[in-house]
């Protein structure tokens, strides 16, 4: 409750027979009592936020966010990106490659089997176990048993591989320091060997290894993704020559001889 003093005048004026009006002022001093409620009390206003110097405002027709930035990144990975392209294409980039003894190391069931069933289903897998009854087959989602009178035909279903093999033994023309050896060798697979060579190991009688020397082979012109060129190709059923010298001493004896024939797959 909040108490006011007010201070009111008043003029008070009095008449005489003969003298003139006279004014006199009385002053009285009331107090009034006037009641305020107190949330119409004025608070004081909060400290205002010092501004900066100089006021950070976007210019007329500039962007609220800042992209110029981000753009100019995009652009740089895009064209980063179409070079990339244009050197695959052009056979020029490295490609990945997986090489068989890879693919030998991930635990995947072959397929090696095709089973074709009397309601026309197809089953590619491998078979594991087999008797009068039914067969088990190895696949990609696990082991499945099939009742032996359902199957109709079992054939299989072998991925395409390269498979070089020596058509017969080498022919050995020997002399006091050398030998010469010459042989034929075929792709029996179903696919493209590259890299093609011959191993040959020199062995003495007590089975000591003298000499051990490889060779590639001449076959057909290949152009694989990595741009390099090769004439060591062998298409399935193709045939290729090979001839070998291996330079001997007079102390090498010579008792009998090995070959192995190693190849590589790429795109």
């Amino acid at each position: 409750m909040i108490k006011r003093i007010i201070f009111i005048t008043f003029s008070t004026v009095i008449f005489g027979q003969e003298a003139d009006s006279v004014l006199v002022d009385t002053t009285a001093a009331v107090a009034i009592e006037e009641t305020t409620p107190a949330d119409t009390i004025q608070k004081p206003l909060p400290d205002i936020r010092p501004l900066k110097e100089k006021a950070d405002k976007l210019e007329p027709g500039d962007p609220f966010f800042q992209l110029q930035s981000s753009i100019d990144q995009l652009n740089q990975q895009m064209d980063s990106l179409k070079q990339v392209i244009a050197i695959y294409e052009e056979g020029k980039g490295a490609m990945p490659t997986i090489d068989e003894e890879l693919l030998n190391l991930i635990k995947v069931p072959q397929l090696r089997h095709r089973i074709e069933l009397q309601n026309g289903t197809i089953v590619n897998g491998e078979i594991i176990e087999e008797d009068d009854l039914g067969i088990i087959v190895q696949t990609t989602i696990g082991q499945l048993m099939i009742e032996r009178d359902r199957v109709i035909n079992i054939t299989e279903d072998l991925p395409p591989i390269a498979k070089v093999e020596l058509v017969s033994e080498p022919f050995v023309n020997a002399f006091p320091d050398r030998e010469e050896i010459t042989g034929t060798l075929k792709n029996m697979g179903s696919k493209r060997a590259d890299f093609v060579r011959v191993i040959a190991n020199l062995w003495s009688p007590t089975t000591e290894l003298i000499r051990q020397d490889s060779i590639f082979v001449t076959g057909q012109n290949q152009k694989y993704y990595t741009g390099i060129r090769s004439d060591t190709a062998m298409e399935p059923g193709t045939i290729s020559e090979f001839r070998m010298v291996i330079p001997l001493t007079e102390d090498d004896e010579v008792s009998y001889r090995t070959y192995e024939v190693r190849w590589e797959s790429y795109k």
